[in-house]
């Protein structure tokens, strides 16, 4: 069934305004029409108008979307369609936009770190501390820009360089060769087997220290692995752990003033454990006062003292306290 515009639309190439003029030319209007209505044609052709002109509009409006809407499935001027800066729903969220800015500074900051282990790394491997990585990074720097003023900085330092590695004579040594006992190569020979010598029992040493220094760190992170591992595991067992926590924390403080603090694993355990244990039968006595009083029985029978039985010669009734008094004074 056709639309009520493609109706209007059929009238058009139809209907024209001459044929409407002539047919009104031809025909002339009885008396009584002529006196209601005077111009019969002309209101056909201003209520066609009207049609044509509302049918034009509803044209236009389906065809132009009012402005600042979009058709569905069309894109907007410019050809590409437009962007949800704000949400970004119109991407996945692995493409994010703020999720690949939070994914570079995550790779920077791994690079940063990385690179902030390998120096810490060497500094550690070198014996080297902070200062004095400091002083050598300023003199090499110096040395680019004012030869002369890092040379005057550095000389005390060569100075003791030169004679640790046995290129100097010491003082000993060159006694001898005044007095003829050593020839001056020989002397400078001396020197330097000393010079290894000192050297062998100071890398021997450094390596003890830097074991060392390894093992105390290792301990260090063995300690705060076992209090974290205890106490992660109390609060399984224990649903009223966290409030116990302040007094656990006092109690082994005081065992550490005490009895010292320990230098193992094994050893933070059995003092938590024994903390632990102190704060529970501090807890026992606080708990049983908390319990309110059990009441006393009422009611019933004392073995030997037996209710004498309903019925009888009491009509069927239950006895009272006076009736079996006065059973028992007949009795006796």
């Amino acid at each position: 069934m056709p639309s009520l515009d493609e109706e209007f639309e059929d009238l058009d190439p139809s209907t024209s305004s001459d044929l409407d003029e002539t047919a009104a030319a031809a025909t002339p209007p009885a008396a009584d029409d002529a006196a209601s209505s005077p111009a019969t044609g002309e209101d056909d052709n201003e209520l066609l108008s009207v049609v044509r002109d509302v049918v034009g509009a509803r044209k236009s409006d389906a065809a132009s979307p009012a402005e600042g809407e979009e058709v569905s499935g069309q894109a907007p001027e410019g050809g590409a369609k437009k962007a949800d800066d704000e949400n970004y729903s119109d991407v996945p969220f692995n493409k994010h936009p703020r999720f690949q800015q939070l994914l570079r500074k995550s790779k920077a900051y791994e690079q940063d770190a990385l690179r902030y282990q390998n120096v810490e790394r060497f500094l550690d491997d070198a014996g080297l501390t902070a200062e004095e990585a400091h002083d050598a990074l300023q003199l090499m720097g110096l040395a680019k820009t004012n030869p002369a003023e890092a040379f005057r900085q550095i000389r005390p330092w060569l100075e003791k360089l030169v004679v640790a590695a046995g290129e100097v004579i010491p003082e000993d040594l060159r006694q001898r060769v005044q007095k003829g006992e050593l020839t001056e190569d020989a002397a400078l020979e001396v020197s330097r087997s000393r010079a290894t010598t000192a050297s062998v029992r100071a890398a021997q040493s450094f390596r003890e220290q830097q074991d060392q220094r390894r093992q105390e760190r290792t301990a260090v992170s063995d300690i705060r692995n076992a209090a974290t591992s205890w106490e992660s595991d109390r609060q399984l067992k224990d649903p009223n752990f966290a409030t116990k926590m302040p007094a656990i924390m006092k109690e082994v403080l005081y065992l550490q003033r005490t009895e010292g603090t320990p230098t193992d694993a094994a050893g933070v355990r059995a003092q938590l454990d024994k903390a632990y244990k102190a704060v529970n039968a501090a807890l026992k006595p606080a708990v049983q006062q908390q319990r309110p009083a059990v009441r006393p029985v009422t009611g019933g029978q004392v073995a030997g003292n037996q209710r004498p039985a309903t019925g009888g010669g009491n009509g069927g009734k239950e006895m009272s306290t006076l009736d079996i008094i006065r059973a028992n004074r007949r009795t006796g």
